[in-house]
């Protein structure tokens, strides 16, 4: 069945395919600097490089936003964002994947009595409004700095078009690349833990784990959509708001990356951390934001007079519409696969407060005394729990997460041979996957009980308090590492459980 799931991950990555390349190529494709057929082909190629090289999963932002637990919520969520982002591609209009993404997602939470993590939510919505405003003026900057350079330019016309050209294929092959890298797992991420791949070795040179396969596998399914459906989006960036002349196809080209590379580069975000200065949240950003910003300030910089704001009032209003078609159809898909296909949209974890609950929390630092009304008593939802501790209003709603984290009955299996199975112990480090040995074959009651258990080794261990960057960087690394195993050992039979 986990290749019949896949079949929405797939779909979501083809939509993709048909929106996202209209943002790198398509002011270059309406200019006519580029064939569409060698756009498609750079992007095809420079796409899945990034995403079978460097596809990284997805973002630590959106998995606490709201993270899918069962592989038939993943497929449904897939498909009712798939749905919405293609029901607005073939209006032509360029639509936020990221958005849309995010929409499906709060669906899921909203059905199965998750809690949506609002901080997340904010930190996600407000930097897609920075960026594109940042995109804007980024524009409109270099546009300065290219009708300078254009004019004191001492070049052949010619010999100007010919560079801007060059320039237009190498940074969009290089934006594809980072696009691919960055915005695969959007696709097929949350299929990671449950890869239906083998690894694969040919010869003694040459192998591919089963998470590389699907990466690869999901960015084939993008260059569908690149060659299928991609070229009326590339219109719409490309000339629809704002007729662009070669050189300012290359000003927005430069804006988008530039961006791009502001809100997903760990580097510059240490980099800035360690001179004392704020840094930018890594946070999943829209590239089509991005390049409709940085269109509009193009736009902006040469007068406004010949900005289409009936396309741009489109544009925009598709941003809107997108997410919340999204959340609708998530909704009312999920209740359909699970009421009508019969298929599991979510894990059946309850939450219990308990003796070894209660102790726990105590000695996280949290007052027990006001637990008596929930004191042995189980919760179906996550909602529910939360509902009850909130109305007593004895506690912060950080305090209220963090005892329904523990209260949370997460039975688990470890079983190292199903991360070898998928390639994921790649990800893993020899010490750390010496300690899983060690515990191979045991059981646990919640996720606090394995992660204690594996505290007691040094490459499992956390460091508190964080003293530096690095301190927090091992911290996070260690929090990506133990979400896997939690979803790859989780075991439904949970007798014997310590």
């Amino acid at each position: 069945m986990v290749y019949f799931y896949l079949l929405s991950g797939l779909f979501i990555g083809w939509s993709m395919g048909a929106n996202d390349t209209g943002n790198i190529f398509g002011a270059a494709v309406s200019t006519r600097m580029i064939k569409f057929s060698q756009a498609a082909l750079i992007a095809a190629i420079f796409y899945t490089l990034g995403a079978f090289l460097e596809g990284s999963g997805p973002s630590g932002t959106l998995g606490r936003l709201g993270s899918i637990d069962a592989i038939g919520g993943a497929f449904t969520v897939a498909l009712a964002a798939a749905l919405a982002i293609v029901a607005i591609v073939r209006l032509g209009i360029p639509v936020a994947v990221s958005q849309t993404i995010v929409g499906a997602i709060i669906g899921w939470n909203y059905f199965s009595g998750r809690i949506t993590d609002f901080n997340s939510l904010i930190t996600i919505a407000s930097s897609w409004i920075i960026a594109f405003i940042v995109s804007a003026a980024v524009a409109a900057l270099f546009f300065y700095l290219m009708r300078r350079w254009i004019n004191r330019s001492r070049l052949h016309l010619l010999e100007q078009d010919m560079i801007i050209r060059y320039a237009l294929v190498v940074f969009g092959a290089i934006a594809a690349y980072f696009l691919g890298a960055n915005t695969i797992a959007n696709a097929i991420g949350v299929f990671v833990p449950v890869t239906p791949f083998k690894d694969l070795t040919i010869g003694s040179m040459f192998s591919l784990t089963g998470v590389q396969q699907l990466y690869l596998v999901g960015a084939l399914s993008v260059v569908l959509g690149i060659y299928t459906y991609s070229h009326k989006v590339m219109g719409t960036v490309g000339h629809e708001i704002y007729k662009l002349s070669p050189a300012m196809a290359l000003v927005a080209l430069l804006a988008e990356t530039f961006v791009l590379f502001l809100f997903s580069s760990r580097g510059l975000h240490n980099l800035l951390l360690s001179i004392g200065l704020p840094a930018v949240p890594l946070v999943p950003i829209s590239s089509t934001q991005a390049m409709v910003g940085a269109v509009l300030g193009i736009g902006l910089a040469k007068g406004g007079k010949n900005i289409k704001y009936n396309v741009l009032g489109k544009v925009s209003l598709a941003w809107i519409v997108a997410p919340l078609m999204a959340f609708l159809l998530s909704f009312v898909a999920l209740y359909i696969s699970q009421n009508v296909f019969e298929l599991e949209v979510r894990l059946p974890i309850t939450y219990t407060v308990d003796k070894a609950a209660v102790k726990e929390i105590e000695q996280r630092g949290i007052d027990t005394k006001h637990l008596s009304f929930v004191n042995l008593r189980t919760f179906k939802t996550e909602r529910e729990l939360y509902k009850e501790l909130m109305e007593e209003d004895f506690y912060t709603p950080e305090e209220v997460k963090i005892i329904i984290s523990i209260c949370e009955n997460y039975p688990l299996l470890v079983n190292v041979e199903l991360l070898n199975k998928g390639g994921l112990n790649r990800r893993f480090t020899e010490e750390q996957l010496k300690a899983l040995s060690e515990l191979d074959g045991k059981k646990f009651k919640r996720k606090w009980n394995l992660a204690q258990a594996l505290s007691e080794y040094p490459a499992w261990k956390f460091i508190e308090p964080p003293q530096t960057r690095a301190d927090e960087e091992h911290n996070e690394d260690l929090k990506s590492d133990l979400e896997i195993i939690y979803k790859v050992f989780y075991f439904p039979s949970d007798n014997n459980n310590r």
